[in-house]
């Protein structure tokens, strides 16, 4: 059975695709989409088959191809090379989906910690018991600390943000140095929760069990008053301390522009 159906004239061309009849001009002038024919009265005339080329060459545009890229591709394809394009836009759509449920995680994860930071209370010290963490653990932060923030930061987050999907959920693994009845605090490394599986050279386990906690309001420049009340806890209740602190940001510079209203959760290991 043949089907006779009716040519396009350029405004329902036009309207169809929701352009203007210039742009079909321009499209015609550089030789990217020509009319199928003219009428007795000369007026261009377009097919249903050319909607579908003139989706695709909006598909094309959307790529960041040039109308001098999209007239050349279009005067030389093939399957094959059609084929080919269109892998390659995949795999850049999938990496750009993968950036966006990253940034989405990230988003996520700043409005948990801000939930979280006005529903404690933070002048109390607890204990609590928390279930194992397995974490991505930075370069060791012992060879920066004569370096400036801007080499501390490259070095320790830069070269890994591209090659894992990090959380906004960063924390800091400070070992405990234990002198007769004094401890030091000393700040070993960066740690990140990670949504894929972690190489067994940068994985950390943080182990389960009880770890007194407390909130700092402040910055790291005045930590050590907290640590100094909690040290006090652990011996006011005969507790005994563990090998690892972990200081974990709540509010930063992001969340409030004073430096005195930034809050740090800070879990102390204990042992039995």
């Amino acid at each position: 059975m043949k089907m006779n159906l009716k040519k396009l004239t350029t405004g329902e061309f036009a309207k169809i695709c929701n352009v203007t009849k210039h742009t079909l001009y321009h499209y015609n002038d550089i030789g990217i989409l020509k009319p199928d024919s003219c009428d007795e009265n000369g007026y261009r005339m377009y097919t249903y088959d050319q909607l579908n080329l003139f989706y695709f060459i909006s598909v094309m545009k959307e790529m960041n191809m040039s109308l001098n890229e999209i007239n050349l591709f279009l005067n030389n394809r093939t399957p094959q090379k059609v084929k080919s394009l269109f892998e390659n836009r995949i795999e850049e759509l999938d990496k750009e989906i993968n950036r966006i449920k990253e940034l989405q995680n990230m988003l996520k994860s700043r409005i948990e910690k801000i939930d979280y930071a006005f529903s404690i209370n933070n002048k109390e010290i607890k204990v609590e018991y928390e279930e194992e963490e397995k974490l991505f653990l930075s370069k060791s932060l012992k060879n920066d600390t004569d370096k400036n923030l801007f080499y501390m930061v490259k070095n320790n987050f830069n070269q890994f943000i591209n090659n894992y999907s990090f959380k906004d959920s960063l924390s800091t693994l400070i070992s405990i140095e234990k002198t007769n009845d004094n401890f030091t605090f000393i700040p070993e490394n960066f740690l990140f929760n990670c949504e894929i599986e972690i190489p067994k050279s940068r994985l950390f386990i943080k182990k389960s069990g009880k770890y007194l906690i407390s909130y700092h309001q402040g910055s790291f420049n005045n930590i050590e008053s907290t640590y100094d009340k909690m040290i006090s806890y652990i011996s006011d209740n005969n507790l005994k301390i563990g090998n690892y602190s972990y200081v974990k940001t709540l509010l930063d510079a992001l969340t409030t522009p004073s430096e005195n209203m930034q809050l740090l959760k800070v879990s102390i290991e204990l042992s039995d």
